[in-house]
């Protein structure tokens, strides 16, 4: 087992490692390649990722405890694998596609093509973030902050939205499955 504390990874290529029962405290990751790294078992404690790509990571229980990532591109992460003790997470300015999330915050991110499907995402934060093409089926949005955030379409109906908080005039998306005009 390795373990890292307070270090700065800067341009370090991790493509196809495997960083089984590595411990990183309060480590930064700067412009890294994670590209399918096996993260497994693998537990990120206070870390911060930075302009790094985690295209394909596998995650299956892995442990993130408040991990942020800033100006990343995550893709094909299926986060229902992290394991769910301790597992905290924020993104920032990230760019996402083809993932599946759990609970999640998201500032200014770009969200593209990810499958929120019976994901509880109770009080998320989606402000000012773009959800093109992903999709929310199911899930649990109940106090949810869309407020600012754009492209998102999803059906008010197949999802729990009790108390979740939009802003006008995206909101009137919502209403697109009713067939219905609007002036």
């Amino acid at each position: 087992m390795q373990e890292y504390s307070e270090e700065t990874f800067e341009s370090k290529d991790f493509t196809d490692e495997v960083l089984k029962g590595h411990f990183y405290d309060e480590c930064r990751f700067v412009n890294c390649n994670f590209e399918n790294t096996h993260m497994g078992y693998a537990h990120f404690e206070n870390c911060v990722f930075e302009h790094c790509n985690l295209q394909t990571v596998k995650v299956t229980q892995a442990k993130w405890q408040e991990v942020a990532f800033k100006n990343c591109r995550l893709s094909g992460i299926d986060y229902e694998h992290i394991s769910p003790m301790l597992f905290a997470k924020s993104f920032e300015n990230c760019q996402h596609s083809n993932c599946d999330f759990r609970e999640l915050k998201l500032l200014n991110s770009e969200v593209k093509e990810c499958d929120c499907v019976e994901s509880d995402l109770s009080k998320a934060y989606f402000r000012g973030s773009s959800l093109e093409r992903s999709t929310f089926e199911q899930c649990n949005l109940q106090g949810a902050d869309f407020r600012g955030a754009m492209n998102y379409r999803f059906d008010p109906w197949s999802n729990q939205i009790k108390k979740a908080r939009f802003s006008s005039p995206e909101v009137l998306v919502l209403l697109d499955g009713f067939d219905i005009e609007i002036d």
